[in-house]
C-alpha cells in the first residue's frame, strides 16, 4: 500500500482557507485505499476538519516551544525533531501545503535530504515579502527538486518564479474547493431599501486590507449614500476595526455574524468587496461569482483571472484608498446593473473553476505517485 504524507505547514492560525485543499484531498485519497499520514501544528483546540481527518488518517501534531528552555532547544535544533516524523512514516510521496509560497522551505529540504519525492502547494504569495539571497537560493533549489509545484493562480506562480529567479517547468495551476453548490442560485434581494456589499474573509489588515475600505468609506459622499458594507469573518484585527468604526463614525459598516452557509450571505447581499493587499485566488471570489454576484477587488494575485474590470466586476489597479475609491465609484455608478454583471460573473467562473477540484487534485497526486 502506497503511503502519502500531507504536511500542513501553517502555524499562524488553527484553520483557514489555505488548509481546505490538502485536507479534503487527504481524506479522498484515504477513502481510495492509500495509507495517509498527516502532520500539522497542534493547537489547544483541534479544528473540526482535523478531527474529521483523525478518523481516516494517522495524524501527528507538532507542538511548539512553550517555556524559555523549550524555546532555546527549539532554536538550537532548528525544529529538526519535527522532520524526524518523515523517518518514522517513510512516505512514498510528501505533499507540502504552504499558506505562502515560501513557508515550506525546511520541509522541502527535509524531504530532499531523505530522498523522499515531494510536491508543494502554494496558496498565496506577497510582492512585499522576499527572502534574502541565501534563503532565496535554497528556496530555488528546493522548488527545482519538486516532482510538481502547484499554485492556486497563474499570477502566484509567476510571482514565485520572479522571487526565486528560477523557471519552474514542473509547475501547475490547481483550484481550491468551494463552499457553495456548483449550481448555486440564491435569490436577489430588491435594492429599494439600499445596496449591500459583503466583505467576506479573515479580518487581517496586513493581507485583506479592510483598513483601505474603512479609509474610503469615511468620505462624506459614501456616508450619504444608501450603501451598507458587512464585514463577515474573524481574525486578529476585529476589535481594532470596531474602534476605528467608532473613531471615524462609519454608520455604513456593520460587523455581521459569520455563517458556514455562504449562499445565505449572497441571498442578502448584492456583491463582494475585497480590498486585499495580497492573495492567492480567494475562495470568497469564487463563491460570490458562483452565486451570481459581482465583485469589487484589487488587482493582486489571481483576482483578475476571474474578475474582469467593467465586464463582470470592478478592479482597483492597486490596494490604495485612492484607487479603491475610484473602482468603488465606478461600481456605484453601475449599481443598477449589478444583477446583470453577476450573471456574467457566474458564467465566467464556471469556465475557469471545475465542479470538483478535489477529485482533480487527488487524480494529479495519484499520477505523481505512480511516476515517482
Amino acid at each position: 500500500m502506497k503511503k502519502i504524507a500531507f504536511i500542513g505547514v501553517n502555524s499562524t492560525a488553527p484553520w483557514g482557507g489555505s488548509e481546505i485543499l490538502w485536507a479534503q484531498t487527504a481524506m479522498r485519497l484515504a477513502q481510495s485505499g492509500y495509507q495517509v499520514g498527516v502532520n500539522v501544528k497542534g493547537w489547544a483546540t483541534k479544528p473540526k476538519p482535523i478531527q474529521a481527518l483523525e478518523a481516516m488518517c494517522s495524524v501527528t501534531y507538532r507542538h511548539y516551544d512553550r517555556t524559555l528552555l523549550e524555546k532555546l532547544i527549539f532554536i538550537a535544533q532548528r525544529g529538526k525533531q519535527f522532520y524526524r516524523w518523515l523517518d518514522r512514516f517513510q512516505p512514498d510521496l510528501a505533499v507540502i501545503s504552504q499558506a505562502c509560497n515560501n513557508d515550506g522551505l525546511y520541509w522541502m529540504e527535509a524531504c530532499a535530504a531523505r530522498k523522499i519525492p515531494y510536491v508543494t502547494i502554494a496558496q498565496s504569495g506577497a510582492e512585499q515579502y522576499w527572502y534574502p539571497d541565501a534563503l532565496n537560493q535554497r528556496l530555488a533549489i528546493a522548488y527545482r527538486q519538486t516532482q510538481r509545484c502547484y499554485f492556486v493562480s497563474q499570477r502566484t506562480l509567476d510571482l514565485t518564479v520572479k522571487q526565486i529567479a528560477t523557471e519552474l517547468p514542473q509547475a501547475e495551476v490547481v483550484r481550491n474547493p468551494f463552499n457553495v453548490a456548483y449550481d448555486a442560485a440564491p435569490p436577489w434581494t430588491p435594492t429599494d431599501a439600499g445596496f449591500k456589499l459583503a466583505c467576506v474573509g479573515r479580518i487581517n489588515l496586513v493581507s485583506k486590507g479592510q483598513d483601505i475600505l474603512f479609509e474610503v468609506l469615511r468620505s462624506p459622499k459614501w456616508k450619504n449614500r444608501p450603501l451598507t458594507v458587512s464585514l463577515i469573518g474573524a481574525g486578529d484585527h476585529v476589535e481594532t476595526l470596531k474602534r476605528l468604526k467608532t473613531l471615524w463614525n462609519l454608520p455604513n459598516i456593520e460587523f455581521a455574524q459569520f455563517t458556514p452557509n455562504i449562499e445565505e450571505v449572497w441571498a442578502t447581499h448584492h456583491g463582494l468587496i475585497l480590498p486585499s493587499r495580497y492573495e492567492g485566488l480567494p475562495l470568497v471570489i469564487v463563491e460570490a461569482m458562483l452565486c451570481g454576484r459581482t465583485c469589487i477587488v484589487t488587482d493582486v494575485a489571481g483576482n483578475t483571472e476571474l474578475v474582469e474590470d467593467n465586464v463582470n466586476g470592478f478592479v482597483a489597479k492597486a490596494p490604495t484608498p485612492e484607487l479603491f475609491d475610484e473602482a468603488l465609484e465606478r461600481a456605484w455608478n453601475a449599481r443598477e446593473s449589478w444583477y446583470e454583471l453577476g450573471k456574467v460573473a457566474s458564467e465566467k467562473v464556471r469556465r475557469v473553476i471545475p465542479p470538483d477540484p478535489i477529485e482533480e487534485f487527488a487524480h494529479a497526486i495519484e499520477q505523481v505517485l505512480a511516476s515517482s
